[in-house]
């Protein structure tokens, strides 16, 4: 695939069932910013984000992710592509649709509606105040193809991780210097999928809100892993579940990358494995490891996962 001058990751569409009570759940729970609601969809974004959106929920049949978008510096380019299809979606002016090499479905676009940040709005914040799209985790059957895909796209390699006989089995990409904004991740089963999205939070108080927040109104069984701190990226983290199970992250203090071309990827081996994930050497839950969510198709279908 031809370079598409990917600017930078931007925003995702997630399916969930029930759109009053994620609007509860995302909104009033967690904090995320309402930019507005029509029809079966919900256009949410981070405190310091001014675009129009950077999470789209909508109403389906079962959870999943839609597809996830990309800014682009020219959408022509994105039309030369053998397979891909023109998308309306809310607040953009013209987006492309199509899949990766292994079938995860991708947004191209060049220009979205701008409508401010509440940044300075402070009397407006709350939940665990959200503050941007950070990056996101596919599971893929080929890494290699997908890993080619992104580097095509201008991504560069940070961190790997190689399992037990020194195959690389994970790899962490970015485009504008953080630790990463796409991750992917090598699977023999249920793939191609999406394993979760995380937003950036300033402070560690911010992390630790989130589980403070999910206990005193009894949603115990939505925190699936954390508050901890990733030896990989250094981040303090912790995972929930939505109310439909799809998996989002709340995310702080990784490191920056200022010369992408001096950067040489972090190599983390299977012995490291206790630590790499969790700094602090604890287990990581069974769920985390083995569920994430099925994908749609160019149709808006959801992919069938073929296992052996």
């Amino acid at each position: 695939m031809n370079n598409l001058n990917v600017l930078r990751l931007s925003h995702l569409c997630v399916r969930v069932t029930n759109l009053e009570a994620a609007e509860e759940f995302y909104v009033n729970v967690l904090g995320f910013s309402l930019t507005e609601k029509d029809g079966d969809h919900l256009y949410l974004k981070g405190i310091e984000e001014g675009q129009h959106h950077s999470l789209v929920l909508k109403k389906a049949s079962s959870p999943g992710l839609c597809y996830v978008g990309f800014r682009v510096r020219n959408v022509e380019d994105v039309k030369l592509l053998d397979r891909v299809q023109k998308f309306n979606e809310k607040g953009v002016n013209e987006a492309y649709l199509t899949q990766s090499p292994n079938g995860i479905p991708l947004l191209f676009y060049e220009e979205m509606e701008y409508v401010g940040d509440v940044r300075l709005k402070f009397n407006l914040h709350k939940g665990s105040s959200p503050v941007r799209l950070a990056h996101v985790n596919f599971m893929v059957k080929n890494l290699e193809k997908e890993e080619r895909f992104f580097k095509e796209q201008g991504f560069v390699e940070t961190e790997r991780f190689l399992n037990k006989d020194g195959k690389k089995t994970v790899t962490w990409l970015t485009k504008r210097g953080n630790s990463h904004e796409v991750a992917l991740a090598e699977s023999e089963k249920n793939v191609p999928g999406f394993h979760h999205e995380t937003y950036y939070v300033h402070d560690l108080r911010d992390v630790v809100r989130v589980a403070d927040l999910l206990s005193s109104l009894g949603y115990w069984d939505s925190i699936e892993r954390g508050p901890g701190r990733h030896g990989a990226s250094e981040g303090y983290y912790i995972y929930i579940r939505d109310l439909d199970k799809n998996r989002l992250e709340f995310f702080n203090s990784d490191y920056e990358v200022l010369d992408l071309d001096k950067w040489r990827p972090v190599v983390w081996t299977q012995e490291q494995y206790r630590f790499r994930s969790d700094f602090w050497g604890r287990p990581i839950p069974e769920s985390w490891l083995n569920e994430w969510m099925p994908v749609e198709d160019l149709n808006g279908e959801m992919v069938r996962w073929e296992n052996d």
